[in-house]
C-alpha cells in the first residue's frame, strides 16, 4: 500500500472514530439510521483497503463471521482468529485492531465539546483548563496513546513525572486529576472503555511542592499601607486629571470588589437616590484568554449579585468619575472607569497601576487587588464582629471563604502573649515548679553580692 494511501486511512479513521464515540453517547442527541449506516459503509470499505486475511462467512457447522489478525507479542507477531455473531460487529472489531477507539487527547477534546455545549461554564474556566490540558497532557506520549490501550500505572508513572518536573503544589495536582476522571468517565459512559483505569489510581501527595506561606501582614494592606496608598492615589489624579483608573483603587478601598466586577460596572448600576450600587457583571476571560464582559458575577452565583451602599463618600467618588468623562469627552456605552482612548479599562490595567502605585508608597513586595479585598473585609469583621454580613458583602457564597479573608494583624503578638502566660503564667506550667527567679535575684541583691565566687551573680 502506497505511502499517502496510509496517512488518508489514518486520517479517515481518525474521523469514523469519532463519530463513533459520538454514536454509542445518547446525549448527542439522536443519530439517524442514514447516519449510522454511512458510518458503516465507510469503517468497512477503510477495514476492506487494508485487512489482507480472508473474511468467513457463518455457515451451518460454523455460525460466525469470522477472520485472522496478527498481533503483536514482544518480538513476534501471532495469528489471532476473531468473531462475532454479525457482520457488522466483526467489522467494529476488525476497526478497534486496525484504528483503536481514539486517543486519550481526542477523547478529551470531545468531552471538552461536550461540557461547553451542556454546562453553564464561564469562559475563563474553559480558557483555563484548555491551558492545563495542554501544558500537562497534550501531545504527550500518554496522550497520544490509544485510550483503550491506557492502564492504572501509566497515568501514575505520567503523573508522578509532572509533580517531579513541575513541582506541582496539591492544588494543581488535583485540576490535572479532575481532567483525567471526567475525560475517562465520558470515555466510559460513551462505551469507548468497558473499565475505567482512573479508578485504580493512587497519587501520593507528599511529592507535592508546599503551598507558599505567607505572613499575615502581607495579604492586607496595614493602616500606613492604606494611607499611603491613598496618597499616592491622590498625586496620581493632580498628575493625569484625566485618569478614572487611580479613582477606580480608591473605589475598590471603598467597597472591596473584585477587580474584575469594578471594571464592568456602569452608569445604569448606581441607584442615586437610595446611594447604592448593583454588582451584578464582572470581566472575565474568554475561551482565547481575551477580556470580556459577562453579565453575571463569579460562577455565576446568585450571592454575588448583589447590592451594596455608597454612602456620601462612594457617590462623591462615582460623580467624580463621570465628571473627568464628560470633561474628556470619554463614552463607551455607560462604563464608568475609561482610560485615555475612552475605552473600557480593562483587570489588567487597574492590577499594574496598583503594583506601581505600590512602588511609590514604599510597599514592598507590591500587594494585589485582592489584598485590598482582603483588606476591606478585615476592617469591616473587626468593626461588626458579624462574619455574616460580611459574607453577604463580599458576595460569597459560603462563610468558610470569608473567614479565610480575614486577616488577624495581631495573631503574632496574641500567640507569643499565649505562650508566656502558658509558661510562665501565675497557674502554673512550666517552670511553675522551679526556683522563684526574681525572688533569688532580690534576696542577693539585699546581700550585696555582685559576683566573682562560686555560684553567684556576675554583675556587668
Amino acid at each position: 500500500m502506497r505511502t499517502d494511501h496510509i496517512a488518508a486511512s489514518v486520517r479517515m479513521a481518525d474521523k469514523i472514530r469519532l463519530f463513533r464515540v459520538m454514536l454509542n453517547n445518547p446525549e448527542y442527541g439522536t443519530i439517524t439510521s442514514d447516519l449510522s449506516s454511512a458510518i458503516w459503509k465507510m469503517e468497512k470499505e477503510l477495514i476492506d483497503s487494508i485487512h489482507t486475511s480472508a473474511v468467513t462467512a457463518p455457515s451451518d457447522r460454523y455460525p460466525y463471521w469470522s477472520t485472522a489478525v496478527y498481533v503483536k507479542e514482544g518480538n513476534t507477531k501471532k495469528r489471532k482468529y476473531i468473531r462475532s455473531k454479525t457482520q457488522a460487529g466483526l467489522y467494529e472489531k476488525l476497526y478497534d485492531h486496525y484504528f483503536g477507539v481514539g486517543t486519550l487527547d481526542q477523547i478529551h477534546a470531545l468531552w471538552a465539546d461536550h461540557r461547553k455545549k451542556y454546562e453553564s461554564l464561564a469562559p475563563e474556566t474553559i480558557h483555563r483548563e484548555n491551558q492545563r490540558w495542554n501544558k500537562y497532557l497534550q501531545d504527550t506520549g500518554l496522550g497520544r496513546m490509544r485510550i483503550n490501550d491506557i492502564d492504572n500505572f501509566m497515568i501514575e508513572d505520567h503523573v508522578y513525572s509532572l509533580i517531579k518536573d513541575y513541582q506541582l503544589k496539591e492544588k494543581e495536582l488535583r485540576e490535572i486529576q479532575f481532567l483525567l476522571r471526567k475525560t475517562f468517565r465520558f470515555a466510559q459512559r460513551s462505551k469507548v472503555i468497558t473499565k475505567n483505569p482512573m479508578e485504580y489510581v493512587e497519587i501520593n501527595k507528599t511529592g507535592c511542592a508546599p503551598a507558599t506561606p505567607r505572613l499575615s501582614k502581607t495579604r492586607i494592606f496595614l493602616s500606613d499601607e492604606a494611607a499611603r496608598m491613598d496618597t499616592e492615589i491622590t498625586r496620581e489624579l493632580l498628575d493625569v486629571p484625566w485618569n478614572t483608573t487611580a479613582l477606580a483603587i480608591r473605589l475598590l478601598f471603598l467597597l472591596g470588589l473584585r477587580i474584575g466586577e469594578v471594571v464592568a460596572l456602569r452608569l445604569s448600576d448606581i441607584d442615586w437616590e437610595e446611594e447604592t450600587i448593583h454588582i451584578q457583571r464582572e470581566e472575565q476571560k474568554d475561551e482565547n484568554g481575551k477580556p470580556a464582559i459577562v453579565e453575571h458575577t463569579k460562577k455565576k452565583s446568585i450571592y454575588g449579585n448583589r447590592i451594596l451602599p455608597l454612602g456620601r463618600e462612594g457617590t462623591r467618588l462615582i460623580r467624580e468619575i463621570l465628571r473627568i468623562n464628560e470633561d474628556n469627552s470619554f463614552k463607551d456605552g455607560d462604563y464608568l472607569f475609561l482610560g485615555e482612548k475612552g475605552t473600557r479599562i480593562t483587570s489588567r490595567a487597574v492590577d499594574n497601576r496598583i503594583r506601581k502605585l505600590c512602588a511609590r508608597a514604599g510597599i514592598e513586595p507590591a500587594k494585589s487587588a485582592h489584598d485590598i479585598r482582603r483588606t476591606v473585609a478585615t476592617r469591616l469583621y473587626r468593626s461588626t464582629h458579624d462574619v455574616e454580613l460580611v459574607r453577604q458583602f463580599l458576595g460569597h457564597s459560603d462563610v468558610k471563604t470569608t473567614w479565610g479573608y480575614i486577616v488577624n494583624v495581631d495573631a503574632e503578638k496574641e500567640d507569643r502573649r499565649r505562650i508566656v502566660e502558658a509558661l510562665q503564667g501565675d497557674s502554673g506550667g512550666a517552670g511553675a515548679n522551679i526556683v522563684d527567679f526574681a525572688a533569688y535575684c532580690k534576696k542577693e541583691a539585699s546581700r550585696g553580692r555582685t559576683g566573682g565566687k562560686k555560684g553567684g551573680l556576675v554583675s556587668g
